[in-house]
Parts: C-alpha cells; sequence; structure tokens
C-alpha cells in the first residue's frame, strides 16, 4: 500500500520537475546584446531534439500509476505487481537520465 501511494507521489514530482524553468540558456544576438531564456528540461529536450526521452517517461509514468491506482482499488496479482514495480523503477531512471542529458544538451537553432 506504501509503495502504491509512493509511486503515484513521484511520478506526480517527476513531472513537476520536469516542467520546471532550471535552465538558463543565453546567445549573443547579431546586434551584439545578449539574450537569456529560461528554459525546463521538457523544453530544452524538445528543442535539442531528443523528445523521445519525454515520451518514454509519460509511457512509464502512466504505467506506473495505472497499475498503483489497480491496486488501490484492491486488484492483486503478482504479475501487476511486478508490472509496478518494473515501471517505478524505469520512470525513475528515465528522469534521472533526462535531468543529466539536459544538463549536458546544447540547443539546435534554425
Amino acid at each position: 500500500m506504501l509503495m502504491t501511494i509512493l509511486s503515484i507521489l513521484a511520478n506526480i514530482s517527476y513531472f513537476v520537475v520536469l516542467n520546471m524553468n532550471l535552465y538558463t540558456d543565453r546567445a549573443i544576438m547579431p546586434t551584439g546584446e545578449v539574450r537569456e531564456w529560461h528554459r525546463s528540461p521538457i523544453t530544452r529536450l524538445n528543442l535539442a531534439g531528443q523528445s523521445f526521452l519525454i515520451y518514454l517517461q509519460m509511457v512509464l509514468a502512466a504505467v506506473s500509476m495505472l497499475t498503483s491506482i489497480l491496486f488501490l482499488f484492491g486488484v492483486r496479482s503478482k504479475t501487476l505487481r511486478t508490472i509496478q514495480l518494473v515501471s517505478v523503477i524505469g520512470s525513475t531512471i528515465v528522469f534521472i537520465l533526462i535531468m543529466i542529458v539536459t544538463s549536458n544538451s546544447h540547443v539546435n537553432y534554425a
């Protein structure tokens, strides 16, 4: 029961952090002025052309939350528990990977 609630809260907090403006990008414009943008990890991944990580995170979080909700409503199955555990671990790993990739990514400007 505690694991199901923690997995729901973890996935919600992952999406909150992924939507926060954590990064500042600076670029020198042709006029010589420095322009500054505040971006979230999701925006930065989209601009860098690596949006597949966002979709992978959403799929794993959706599976994790769905199985957690099923457990809260009383569905008990060893297979369901395994799926929930794998999706929670996968969601956490992809979240950490997204944070590492966005901190080291360079934005592609068109």
